[in-house]
């Protein structure tokens, strides 16, 4: 049996958002290296463009680590699949015609395509979730601008204790 409730939020994510629940902080969270991160050679041309597009924004809000390789590079690959099944079906139609013996329609189907598209769809909303890509997922973050500051975990330490010094 896995997990029960929620999918634990990362301690990073926490730190970003504030901590609003007053949540424990992990202590000991692995904190992957966030240099070093190269894009997967496996990736088709539209994917590595996206991931051209989207590395240099994750970076920028410091939620991109050599960790989160190969998720940036499964949503890069459903980008390029979603859109390739867009095409056809925009090419094709959404369905097609089922003929009987006499050649005579016997009903409309729609087309496999269509919940595929639908299915990639999700995991892409999935996975911008996990990366902040999207305007709900960011809405609830606060990036600090001084990038090459302390981690952010430390930080937030510091500003706590700096508030039970004098409160």
């Amino acid at each position: 049996m896995g997990r029960r409730g929620p999918k634990p939020i990362p301690t990073q994510l926490k730190i970003l958002r504030g901590n609003p629940g007053k949540q424990k902080l992990n202590d000991a969270e692995p904190q992957p290296p966030a240099d070093g991160i190269a894009m997967p050679p496996h990736l088709g041309e539209v994917a590595a463009a996206r991931w051209g597009e989207l590395l240099p924004m994750l970076q920028a809000t410091r939620v991109m680590t050599r960790a989160d390789v190969e998720a940036l590079a499964r949503y890069c690959d459903t980008w390029e699949w979603w859109l390739a099944v867009r095409a056809k079906l925009k090419k094709e139609g959404d369905t097609y015609p089922i003929l009987n013996d006499g050649g005579e329609i016997k009903y409309i189907a729609q087309r496999p395509e269509v919940s595929i598209a639908h299915k990639l769809a999700q995991q892409l909303r999935q996975l911008e979730s996990d990366f902040g890509l999207s305007p709900a997922a960011r809405a609830s973050l606060k990036v600090e601008p001084d990038a090459k500051a302390e981690s952010a975990i430390d930080k937030f330490r510091a500003l706590k204790a700096a508030g039970k010094a004098s409160g």
